[in-house]
C-alpha cells in the first residue's frame, strides 16, 4: 500500500524514528502554503522474485522464457513533491487544497527505458473543508485503509499482511475526525460507468476507528472494493476484507499485533484469507532495530504464504536514514522460498 508525505503519519515510519517534515513557504493573513518532498534509492533484491525464478526454471524447459528474475538491482524506490494550501475561512473552518506528484518512480523508465529519464505523476489532488467537525476531502487521494498495518518493514514483505485491493482512489469523498479519546473516518470512491461496456470501474466504501488508551491504541480498518472493469480478464474484482490492530508504543520501545480477514471474489469464486502479523522495534541512540512476521492462511494453497524481516536503520539527521533489511518469504503458490534484501537511503524534507 502507498504512503504518500501527506498522509497520515503510521507505526511502519516508525522502524526509522522518521517524522514527515515540511518546508513553510508562506504563513500569513489566514493563508498557509507547505512543501514537502523525499527522494530514496535502494540497491534491492526480492525474496518473492527469488522464489517466482526457483519456480520458472523448476517447471519450464531451459530453452522456455523466464517471467521472472532474481537479480539485485539499484532501482528509485520514492521520489515525493507535496504541496499544501491552506485558508482560514472563519475561526472554525478553513479551506484546503492538495497536489502530490510521484517523481521517476516507474519501475521501467517507460518511453525512455536506460536513458536517466523518469516519469512525473500527478498521484494525488484534492480539496477539503476541516474545523472542529473533522476534515472532508473530495478527488484524489488515497484511502483511510491505506493506513492499515502494525509492521515495522521497510521493503520486504510482498507475499504476506494485511493488503486490501487498491487504496489509490481519483474519485474519492474522505470523511476523518481526530479527537482527545478517539479517531473515526470513511470513506466512498465514486464507481463511474463505461459507456461501451456497461460495466462499472473502481468502487470503494471503507470505515476505520481508532481508541488509544495511555501508550496503547487499538484501531480497525473495513473495506468493500469492486470493480466491474476486471471481469472480463478474470481477475480478482470484489473483495470484503477487515483487520484489527493493537499496538503499544513507549520511549524506545514499539509492539504491534494484527489479525484480519479477506474475501476475494474472482468470478463469482469466493476465497477466504487469515492474515496475522507480529512486529516490533527498538530504538538506540539514532538506531532503530525492527523485526517482524506475517502470514496469510487461505482456502487454497495459493492464497498461503509466511514472511520473516529484521532491519536496522540509522538517522545520519533529522530527516535522513539509511537502513539495511534482510528478508525470507515461503510462498505456496510457487512452492519455493525466497531470500532478500534492501540497502537504502532516504533524504526528505
Amino acid at each position: 500500500m502507498k504512503k504518500t508525505l501527506l498522509a497520515l503519519t503510521v507505526p511502519a515510519l516508525l522502524v526509522a524514528g522518521s517524522a514527515s517534515a515540511a518546508v513553510s513557504l508562506y504563513d500569513q493573513d489566514g493563508t498557509q502554503v507547505t512543501m514537502s518532498g523525499a527522494a530514496e534509492v535502494q540497491y534491492y533484491r526480492s525474496a518473492k522474485a527469488e522464489a517466482e525464478y526457483k519456480y520458472d526454471n523448476r517447471v519450464n524447459t531451459p530453452a522456455a522464457k523466464r517471467t521472472a528474475t532474481d537479480d539485485a538491482s539499484l532501482r528509485i524506490d520514492d521520489g515525493d513533491l507535496a504541496l499544501r494550501i491552506q485558508h482560514q475561512v472563519s475561526a472554525d473552518l478553513y479551506a484546503l487544497g492538495a497536489i502530490e506528484l510521484a517523481i521517476g518512480e516507474s519501475k521501467d523508465n517507460a518511453g525512455t527505458k536506460g536513458s536517466s529519464a523518469g516519469d512525473v505523476t500527478n498521484d494525488g489532488l484534492y480539496v477539503g473543508l476541516g474545523g472542529n467537525f473533522g476534515e472532508i476531502t473530495f478527488g484524489r487521494q488515497l484511502a483511510i485503509i491505506d493506513d492499515a498495518g502494525v509492521g515495522v518493514d521497510i521493503e520486504l514483505k510482498d507475499s504476506a499482511g494485511v493488503g486490501y485491493e487498491d487504496t489509490d482512489m481519483d474519485q474519492y469523498i474522505k470523511y476523518r475526525f481526530n479527537g482527545e479519546k478517539f479517531w473515526a473516518g470513511a470513506g466512498y470512491n465514486i464507481a463511474q460507468e463505461d459507456a461501451t461496456t456497461g460495466t462499472k470501474g473502481e468502487e470503494l466504501l471503507e470505515i476505520a476507528a481508532g481508541v488509544p488508551f495511555g501508550d496503547f491504541e487499538a484501531r480497525g480498518y473495513y473495506g468493500a472494493f469492486e470493480n466491474e472493469s476486471l471481469k472480463a480478464a478474470g481477475k480478482t474484482h470484489e473483495q470484503k476484507a477487515w483487520d484489527l490492530e493493537f499496538v503499544y508504543a513507549a520511549g524506545p520501545i514499539y509492539v504491534g499485533a494484527l489479525y484480519g480477514q479477506k474475501t476475494n471474489t474472482v468470478n463469482s469464486v469466493d476465497s477466504d484469507v487469515k492474515t496475522w502479523e507480529l512486529a516490533g522495534s527498538y530504538t538506540l541512540d539514532k538506531n532503530t532495530f525492527g523485526l517482524g512476521y506475517a502470514q496469510n492462511s487461505g482456502d487454497a494453497n495459493a492464497d498461503d504464504a509466511t514472511n520473516f524481516y529484521a532491519n536496522v536503520a540509522h538517522q545520519l539527521t533529522a530527516n535522513t536514514r539509511a537502513y539495511v533489511e534482510l528478508g525470507y518469504e515461503d510462498i505456496k503458490k510457487f512452492d519455493e522460498k525466497g531470500f532478500g534484501y534492501v540497502v537504502g537511503m532516504e533524504v526528505k524534507f
